[in-house]
């Protein structure tokens, strides 16, 4: 599966590419397009990639709005199955753009999702699922091996596209398997660190670094209830 990650640069997207890149390597195109636009633009193609298209799936990240809505429209009809948007910061899509995006994908026979953060995405879809199995990513999921009270192994089965869960998961062996655990993976998300915002997110009322923290805790205390199952 070929996938083409449209940015605006940053240390985040910067971050994904190299990860994505090397979950599967030469499967990866990525292009920067500029992150200073007007707010209403004449020709939002011409900001975008002459060769975006094709791919498999694109993963835009942090995009003007109306680049992100035009994407759906160079695409379509192509071999473009999927747009996967990840949302790391509440301004970078309000739910009104999300809905029209959705709806374009749709009249495109285009697969979408709006993770937020990319480590929650959990594929519904073909296309999706493909790419999420294929580079390894979405909501994660641990395999714990423990002897003696202690993590002994610690293998990633699906990581954040970020790379953060293949930093955290050898700092897991040699730790207690007790409900300390999910705390400690916390402070090694800090560690890494997580890149997502720190800024209150109005849909949830909470930040979305928090829930990408809370999910991590989530996912490693499942993986210690399975260790001991």
């Amino acid at each position: 599966m070929r996938i083409e990650i449209v940015h605006i640069g940053g240390r985040y997207a910067e971050r994904v590419i190299a990860h994505l890149s090397k979950m599967s390597p030469g499967n990866v195109d990525a292009y920067q397009v500029p992150g200073r636009l007007p707010p209403v633009l004449d020709d939002a193609a011409e900001y975008l990639p002459a060769e975006l298209g094709a791919g498999d799936a694109i993963i835009a990240i942090n995009l003007h709005p109306e680049l992100l809505l035009e994407i759906p429209h160079i695409a379509g009809g192509g071999t473009v199955r999927a747009l996967i948007a990840p949302i790391e910061e509440p301004t970078w899509i309000k739910p009104g753009l999300q809905r029209q995006v959705t709806q374009v994908c749709a009249n495109n026979d285009i697969e979408s999702a709006f993770p937020k953060p990319f480590c929650a995405l959990d594929p519904q879809t073909p296309a999706i699922t493909e790419f999420c199995e294929e580079f390894g990513v979405g909501v994660t999921r641990f395999k714990l091996t423990v002897q003696g009270g202690k993590v002994v192994q610690a293998e990633v089965l699906r990581a954040a596209p970020c790379g953060l869960t293949h930093f955290l998961a050898p700092q897991l062996v040699g730790l207690p398997a007790d409900e300390s655990l999910p705390e400690k993976a916390a402070v090694l998300h800090h560690s890494y660190p997580c890149l997502a915002s720190m800024a209150l997110d109005p849909e949830t009322g909470d930040t979305i670094m928090h829930a990408s923290m809370n999910l991590l805790k989530e996912r490693v205390r499942k993986a210690l209830e399975e260790a001991g199952s």
